[in-house]
């Protein structure tokens, strides 16, 4: 079906995009910057990533042996160590869990920091849902959701005020979330499977609402349907923030290098 393509294919497109830019952020603050660096700039992105794992092992009832949200020491800043599991449904849950656990984390930052933005964002959200569930047009539905796009990220800049200690917590914090957003390379393979399982499910979801047109099929789609987008929307500002990572931290490592150089 077009609409579950229109639905998904944004949200796997920025997975991939924020998973390259936070290997380049990485690299370079550990190779050009330094572990300290890394350290101060990085934890709260790790500490978040981790403990979306943690939740993903509950949920699962999976068990879990040992947890470091953040530890500075060690080639690893953070790890859930649990047990392995043969089924499919709760490792795609645990690898998946980082995905909407920063998303989770974002839109937290969002309601309390800035809430006329956040509310500015959640009737987006809603209408793009409207949208997808009275999908009429293929072409007509893209452009409205490009347009949410494009209404989401200049909403950020017109609400964003550098005079407020808001707007410093919130680019301190979203700098280092957008760099672990992303699933880790051992993740991003389950990250996939779960996201074309979940396709698939809103395939066989939207084929019986258009079968049997009852409230009940027409309710689950819509209750689907919004963390996905919430998902896909406020992981935009995840490659935003991700993508001014990488050009401050660049910067700085050409400054630093000349530096030395003198």
């Amino acid at each position: 079906m077009l609409e579950i393509l229109n639905l998904f294919t944004p949200l796997l497109l920025q997975i991939l995009i924020l998973y390259f830019l936070s290997q380049l952020v990485d690299r370079l603050v550990l190779r050009r910057l330094g572990r300290g660096w890394y350290l101060a700039t990085m934890w709260p992105g790790v500490a978040v990533h981790e403990l979306s794992h943690l939740v993903g092992c509950i949920i699962t009832f999976t068990k879990v042996h040992r947890v470091r949200l953040f530890q500075p020491s060690g080639d690893t800043l953070g790890f859930v160590e649990h047990e392995r599991t043969r089924n499919p449904l709760k490792m795609i849950i645990i690898s998946i869990a980082p995905l909407f656990g920063v998303t989770a984390v974002i839109w937290l930052l969002t309601k309390f920091l800035f809430p006329e933005l956040y509310a500015n964002n959640l009737n987006g959200i809603q209408v793009a849902v409207s949208d997808f569930t009275n999908f009429k047009n293929f072409f007509a539905f893209t452009v409205d959701y490009v347009a949410q796009y494009w209404n989401y990220i200049r909403d950020l800049f017109v609400h964003f005020d550098l005079s407020s200690w808001q707007a410093y917590v919130f680019i301190y914090l979203m700098l280092s979330l957008s760099s672990h957003a992303a699933p880790s390379k051992a993740d991003l393979k389950h990250t996939y499977i779960g996201l074309a399982g979940l396709a698939v499910l809103f395939g066989i979801i939207l084929y019986l609402d258009q079968w049997l047109q009852v409230p009940l099929t027409w309710n689950i789609v819509q209750w689907l349907t919004k963390p996905v987008f919430m998902a896909a929307y406020f992981l935009t500002y995840g490659i935003l923030f991700a993508t001014v990572s990488l050009i401050i931290m660049s910067g700085m490592s050409v400054f630093i290098r000349v530096l030395k150089r003198r």
